[in-house]
């Protein structure tokens, strides 16, 4: 597997967090590599994929709906380069890149394309900010979109992983509207629009 994450402002430091368990679990079965920060770049990462001919591509940061962004908020990967993606199956954790990058990277021999055809919300306690793993507001939101690369992970293929991101939601919405907390809202309102933009392109039966 290889993992993709940047640490460079606010929303990528959440993103960088919330990676942590899926390295460990990760760890237990497959070589996993990581790409971060500096080292994110299109040689980098065709490199590093024609030496481990990796299952999966996991990426975490920016995006847009044709493009992936390096650390410095450059284009890194776009429709032109979306072979890179060839026979793997790939999880863009990024704003919009279900829309136009996950269809090319299709077309262009990825097994199956996870991603969010809009934005992708984090939602935040102002107080944690500095602290992501211990911030209530975004523990729901993150923990729900990391289930599907557990479930991967586990052997799932990629429907049943959606679909068991999508039940894990629907759950911590039902709790959500029921809590009393002051910032459940702001969980809640980002629960449903990522669940909404959640999707997939390709094999809907592809796993390893």
């Amino acid at each position: 597997m290889i993992l993709i994450r940047s640490n460079h402002d606010l929303q990528t430091s959440y993103l960088y967090s919330y990676t942590i368990p899926i390295i460990k679990i990760a760890n237990n079965k497959y070589k996993t590599i990581i790409l971060e920060n500096q080292d994110i770049s299109e040689i980098n990462l065709r490199k590093r994929i024609k030496a481990s001919k990796p299952n999966f591509i996991f990426f975490n940061g920016h995006g847009s709906a044709s493009a992936l962004y390096d650390f410095k908020n450059k284009v890194f990967i776009d429709t032109k380069s979306a072979d890179v993606f060839k026979g793997t199956i790939t999880f863009a954790r990024a704003c919009d890149s279900l829309k136009i990058l996950g269809k090319e990277a299709i077309e262009k021999g990825c097994l199956a394309f996870i991603g969010y055809k809009n934005k992708f919300f984090i939602a935040r306690h102002h107080s944690k900010t500095c602290n992501p793993e211990s911030d209530p507001v975004a523990k729901p939101v993150l923990e729900c979109s990391n289930l599907i690369m557990i479930e991967l992970l586990k052997g799932k293929n990629v429907g049943v992983a959606v679909e068991i991101s999508h039940n894990a939601t629907s759950d911590n919405i039902l709790k959500l509207i029921y809590s009393k907390e002051l910032w459940a809202g702001a969980s809640l309102q980002a629960l449903i629009y990522n669940d909404l933009s959640l999707g997939f392109e390709g094999n809907t039966e592809a796993n390893f």
